[in-house]
């Protein structure tokens, strides 16, 4: 197929870059956007002369932003992308062509590279019992390249690809989980909906490596908050009450690992995002009702697709975790 049938045949794509003091990122990004070779740029400036600038009042996360940013998006599809991204020559192409051919795909995400070091960072994962997300690297970055999707409980938010008609029927983003495991709990949804989440390790893109140990400590809250959340919404009843049940034991463990540590700071976040959590009960019980009401599937199915880790495994990538974050130190 050559260049002006591709041309020809890609929907309108709108490309949604969220940032917040990321003016030293914003080069690397655009320059790589602009050398797509699979004739996007001048689909893009044919159909799209101009690239729209939404000004924020204030900083709403990734949910809040992305959101406001997907209400002047006019493509088929949208593209949300971290504004350290680096994209590959074929990225877009690869990941539009890929949803297209798999028209029950409604989510696709990228494999993400460290930059310099060609190193796997993340496909998305497997989705856990207390709420989260465990990144899963399906393959090496020196293996050979895989052209077909791969169904996944979630799809990375760094660079993900939503039909917009999916995205609008899904509600969006959840504004109130602000940042952290957004993707996870709106890939969820998706599943839930009746709609697939996938992988596309062809459709590459490269990003700054940052100390997630450290990123997730100070923001602690958002993300024992949000798993909270997930919990509650998604999970039926029996699965429910089994889930948060294993959570309170997860959090207590978590709160006494912070005393060992002498980490105050994080017990009382752990506290914070329980509270939270029950302030808002109304509002994502509210949530949960509509959730459960569009349900397609069953959680029995999702666990029987390998979406969701069981028990035993949620466990282990939850330990794993917390002793490679946290060690030595």
């Amino acid at each position: 197929m050559n260049e002006k049938e591709i041309t020809n045949e890609l929907p309108s794509v709108s490309i949604i870059i969220l940032t917040y003091n990321g003016k030293r990122h914003l080069k690397e990004c655009f320059e790589s956007i602009e050398q797509l070779n699979d004739g996007s740029v001048e689909y893009i400036k044919k159909n799209f002369p101009s690239i729209k600038i939404l000004h924020l009042s204030k900083n709403y996360g990734y949910a809040g932003g992305n959101n406001r940013g997907s209400k002047i998006a006019n493509g088929e599809y949208i593209v949300f992308l971290n504004q350290d991204i680096i994209v590959n020559s074929n990225w877009l192409f690869e990941l539009i062509n890929s949803m297209q051919e798999n028209t029950d795909i409604k989510i696709c995400g990228s494999k993400n590279l460290q930059k310099d070091k060609n190193k796997v960072l993340t496909f998305g994962g497997y989705l856990t019992i207390v709420g989260g997300g465990t990144g899963e690297n399906i393959v090496d970055a020196t293996q050979k390249i895989q052209k077909d999707t791969r169904l996944i409980g979630y799809a990375a938010g760094s660079s993900l690809v939503v039909e917009k008609k999916a995205f609008e029927y899904l509600s969006g983003f959840d504004e109130t989980y602000f940042m952290y495991d957004e993707e996870c709990d709106f890939c969820w949804r998706a599943w839930l909906y009746g709609y697939k989440v996938a992988v596309l390790p062809s459709a590459i893109v490269w990003r700054n490596a940052d100390n997630d140990s450290k990123k997730r400590e100070k923001f602690l809250f958002h993300i024992i908050k949000n798993q909270l959340m997930s919990v509650l919404k998604n999970f039926e009843l029996h699965n429910l009450i089994y889930a948060l049940l294993i959570s309170f034991f997860y959090n207590s463990f978590q709160i006494v690992k912070y005393l060992l540590l002498r980490r105050p700071h994080s017990i009382a976040d752990i506290i914070k995002a329980h509270l939270f959590v029950i302030r808002n009960l109304p509002e994502i019980l509210k949530k949960r009702k509509i959730i459960q009401k569009n349900r397609k599937i069953s959680d029995k199915e999702l666990y029987e697709m390998g979406l969701i880790l069981p028990l035993s495994e949620s466990i282990k990538k939850e330990i794993s975790l917390s002793k490679r974050e946290y060690h030595g130190i």
